[in-house]
C-alpha cells in the first residue's frame, strides 16, 4: 500500500500499523564509499537511494514530527549498497512510502482507510489578568502569545473595565476561528462564565 502522511496524526497511525517483519520502501540517503583515485578512503559520499527495509524497530519523535523505521536493507536501487546491512528510514510529513505486510488486520485497514475527524478546538484560558489562546487539532496543541488585561492587584485601585478586555479577546478569537471549530473557555473563578456570556 502506498502511503503519504499528511499531518502528525498520520505518523502516529503509521507507528501503530508498521510492525516488525513488515517491509517498507522509501527514499533515503546513505554514505557510499567511492573507489576512485582521488576519493578520501575514510569517508563516503552521501547519495540519495531508494531502499526496501525489513522492519526491526519503529520509534516516533513527537517534538519534530518524525517516524524512524530501522531494519535491514533487502533491496536497493544503488549497486554499491549491500543487502543485509542495517539502515534507518526517517519519515516526515509529506514523505511517500510503500508498506508491504503479509497480512493486513481489520484494525490496521480501519486505521488507514477510516475518515478522520478533522475537528479542531479553539481554547481560551481566561481570568481577570490575562488570557491564553491556543488551537488543539488532533494531538497537536499550538499556543499563541498571552493577552494581558492591564488589571492591577486587589490592593491598588485602577480604572479597569473588564468589558474592554473581553472585546480584545473576542477580536483575537474572531481572527483565529475557522468553520467547524469548537470554542472551549476555561479558567479559575467566574471570569470564564462572564466571558462566555459576553460572547
Amino acid at each position: 500500500m502506498a502511503l503519504i502522511p499528511e499531518e502528525s496524526d498520520d505518523l502516529f497511525t503509521l507507528r501503530r500499523v508498521i510492525g516488525k517483519g513488515d517491509r517498507i520502501i522509501g527514499d533515503t540517503s546513505r554514505a557510499v564509499k567511492q573507489e576512485k583515485e582521488f576519493s578520501r578512503p575514510d569517508k563516503g559520499e552521501r547519495v540519495k537511494i531508494r531502499v526496501a527495509l525489513d522492519v526491526e524497530k519503529i520509534s516516533i519523535d513527537e517534538v519534530v514530527d518524525r517516524l524512524r523505521v530501522q531494519g535491514t536493507i533487502s533491496e536497493s536501487d544503488n549497486p554499491s549498497v549491500s543487502k543485509g546491512s542495517h539502515h534507518s528510514l526517517t519519515l516526515k510529513i509529506g514523505d511517500a512510502v510503500t508498506l508491504i505486510k503479509k497480512n493486513w488486520s481489520d484494525i490496521e485497514q480501519k486505521l488507514i482507510f477510516e475518515k478522520k475527524d478533522h475537528s479542531t478546538f479553539l481554547l481560551a484560558a481566561i481570568d481577570t489578568t490575562d488570557c491564553g489562546l491556543g488551537r488543539l487539532s488532533g494531538t497537536h496543541l499550538k499556543l499563541l502569545p498571552n493577552m494581558y488585561s492591564g488589571a492591577s492587584g486587589k490592593r491598588y485601585k485602577s480604572k479597569f473595565n473588564i468589558q474592554d478586555f473581553f472585546k480584545d479577546v473576542q477580536s483575537a478569537i474572531s481572527t483565529l476561528i475557522r468553520d467547524g471549530d469548537s470554542i472551549v473557555i476555561f479558567g479559575p473563578g467566574e471570569t470564564k462564565k462572564r466571558f462566555a456570556n459576553f460572547l
